[in-house]
């Protein structure tokens, strides 16, 4: 029926917006209630506890390589250091998580919309929220952020490859662009990489496909490779004006080639948690053809083969990678999770989406809530806190929380404060220094307050163990210990500093909710 003459008729609002304004505010309430348990938990993962201390003694002049020893890109202790200005920072880095989360899959949702019905675009972008929690993803660790400028960039090439078909292939500026954005992300873990050369790989096949002279061709490879490493270049350069390009490049490239293989039993066992991970997820790509859930229009397809790829390259990454702990699994899920889209289109499809979304929803709190048992919380930190009552001077942290030393606002008794610097058998010679003469070293200055975990662990250098409690059965007596079922906390203070009072035991509760 039309409108009559002279009557307007209402605009009617693209339905794609409205579908991204619904689908924004689905995912950010999903993405909420999934790592509700972590807002304010300063111990989530003991890698973030070690980046937020790094951020926070950076605002106070500390030089990561140089004063605070690591192998992580600047990039992600700037961003850390950011949070830290925010008070403690804790709850910042934990909305930046969320935040990020929700643009990541904000993304995926509207990549989704090219090979699959919206609401398969939109249960893609959950699976990918809602696994993250299955493999330590539920806070703040790095692919977590660098999952963001990654699925940007893909996003960038994925919507503007075909307009190479229509300019000889003019991809310059969106390859700068999306190169920038991977040279970001290298900037915060350097396993973005492979996802990087794939996506370099994938431009230059576009635009020689759609015309490009070889000429113009190798000027924007130059560019994009240029872009790529831009940020690292950046970075290397500044430690080089202050004389510092050695550790530098000890840290940030020759020290990760020194590290020693794990025991055997330790790589199976994250293996197979690592294929636990992944396989729900793979199996989605056999389960679009067997059920015939693929797009029927053409381009669709296409889109759906380019999408396949990136998530081949970030498999193939991790794969080659070799190092098995879950949560280099997280750059998995983005891709895997989109290119799960068009199993929408099938009933048997839609069927499998929704026990993915189950399972990971449940066992994802699952999780998060055996982690409240085996790390502590908030509770925790505070009690082991608490035993520090009248003690003055540094405190030492040889296996534990890292952030014990902002919480009591400790001074620094070495320059390899993150715990398996010093304790871990794999990092014996691959850090710069001797790890069981710098536990030696530190516990000749009577720290007044240590916290431990006990008892040893598969992988410990048992050498760097045995000088701290050599000393510690001779000069300190246990404040506090809490029992998370495994490998417990610990907090010993210096003889003539304590209280003669008891020790604390605290015990976690079991029961699951």
């Amino acid at each position: 029926m039309t409108a009559p003459s002279g009557v307007a008729t209402p605009a009617r609002r693209p339905r794609l917006a409205i579908d991204l304004k619904l689908a924004a505010i689905v995912i950010l309430v999903v993405a909420i209630v999934a790592r509700w348990r972590t807002f304010g938990d300063p111990v989530i993962h003991i890698d973030e506890q070690f980046y937020l201390l790094v951020g926070g003694r950076m605002l106070h002049g500390v030089i990561p390589y140089i004063d605070i020893w690591d192998r992580k890109p600047i990039g992600l202790f700037l961003l850390y250091a950011f949070f830290h200005m925010f008070g403690s920072g804790v709850l910042a880095y934990q909305i930046g998580g969320l935040v990020s989360v929700w643009l990541t899959a904000l993304l995926l949702f509207v990549m989704g919309r090219r090979i699959a019905p919206p609401a398969g675009a939109l249960a893609a972008a959950i699976l990918y929220v809602l696994w993250l929690n299955l493999a330590g993803g539920e806070g703040g660790q790095a692919p977590v952020f660098y999952n963001l400028p990654v699925a940007a960039a893909i996003a960038l090439i994925f919507f503007h490859r075909r307009k190479a078909g229509t300019n000889g292939g003019d991809l310059r500026w969106i390859g700068a662009a999306a190169m920038l954005l991977f040279g970001i992300a290298l900037q915060i873990k350097y396993s973005a990489v492979f996802e990087g050369m794939f996506a370099g790989v994938m431009l230059l096949w576009f635009a020689w496909a759609n015309g490009r002279s070889l000429g113009r061709l190798a000027i924007d490879a130059l560019l994009w490779v240029g872009c790529a490493l831009g940020p690292t270049i950046l970075s290397a350069a500044v430690y080089a004006g202050m004389g510092h390009i050695s550790e530098w490049w000890f840290a940030n490239a020759t020290s990760i080639l020194m590290r020693k293989p794990e025991l055997p039993d330790v790589v199976e066992m994250r293996i197979e948690v690592m294929l636990a991970l992944m396989v729900p997820l793979v199996l989605s790509v056999p389960i679009r053809r067997w059920t015939g859930s693929r797009p029927a229009d053409p381009d669709a397809r296409d889109d759906l083969r380019f999408l396949d790829g990136w998530a081949a390259a970030a498999l193939l990454g991790v794969v080659l990678f070799g190092s098995w702990f879950n949560h280099y699994a997280l750059p998995l899920f983005s891709p895997f999770a989109l290119i799960a889209a068009p199993l929408w289109n099938r009933r048997a499809g839609r069927a499998w989406l929704v026990v993915l979304l189950v399972c990971g929803g449940v066992w994802g709190q699952r999780i998060l809530y055996r982690h409240g048992i085996t790390r502590g919380t908030g509770r925790t930190l505070a009690a082991a806190v608490d035993a520090t009552r009248g003690a003055r001077g540094c405190f030492f942290v040889y296996d534990g929380m890292p952030a014990f030393y902002d919480a009591t606002n400790s001074c620094l008794l070495t320059d390899h404060p993150f715990p398996a610097h010093l304790q871990s058998l794999n990092e014996m010679g691959a850090t710069g220094i001797d790890e069981a003469h710098e536990v030696r070293r530190v516990m000749t200055r009577r720290p007044e307050r240590v916290m431990t975990m006990e008892p040893a662990y598969d992988g410990e250098n048992l050498a760097a163990r045995r000088e701290l409690y050599r000393v510690l059965a001779l000069d300190y007596r246990l404040l506090y210990y809490y029992d998370g079922g495994g490998h417990d906390y610990a907090v010993y203070g210096l003889r003539g500093t304590t209280p003669d009072v008891p020790a604390r035991i605290d015990k976690a509760d079991r029961h699951f909710f």
